[in-house]
């Protein structure tokens, strides 16, 4: 009977051990990439494929559009021709910001998954109404006026 309760208790001892190891190498989720330049789009209404040119982020603190509480802050922001428009998400949650044509459908101007505390800049050379959302939380919209 005391060999029993010892065995099981080594046999708990070493379950809660290996319960707090972290698992092997090959079993880790790799660590998620943290941008150090966003990538710039230019939006056209109905785009095609679009270069990537990287940007310093003092060049858009002007034009910077914060994701917090799943909404959009400002929701509609006017902008010059040629104004380079941030978006910062200060969401706990990820977010996608996709623009959409004037026929409503999605556009290849994604900025793919942002993490908490990611950004991502784009580019607007022609004047127009620039629709975009959330992909992931479709209910949060905004607009982009370049005039």
């Amino acid at each position: 009977m005391r060999l029993f309760v010892v065995v099981s208790i080594v046999v708990v001892a070493l379950a809660v051990v290996a319960g707090c190891t972290q698992p092997a190498p090959s079993q880790q989720l790799p660590a998620s990439p943290t941008p150090t330049m966003a990538a710039v789009h230019t939006p056209q209404q109905i785009p095609s494929s679009l270069p990537i040119t990287p940007i310093s982020q003092a060049s858009v603190s002007e034009n910077t559009i914060t994701i917090r509480n799943f909404a959009f802050d400002p929701q509609t922001l006017t902008v010059n021709a040629g104004s380079i428009v941030r978006w910062v998400n200060y969401d706990s949650v990820t977010h996608r910001i996709v623009f959409i044509d004037t026929a409503g459908r999605d556009t290849d101007v994604d900025s793919s998954v942002l993490s908490a505390s990611q950004s991502w800049s784009s580019k607007f050379d022609k004047p127009g109404t620039y629709n975009y959302y959330c992909k992931i939380h479709p209910d949060m919209k905004g607009k982009i006026i370049v005039v």
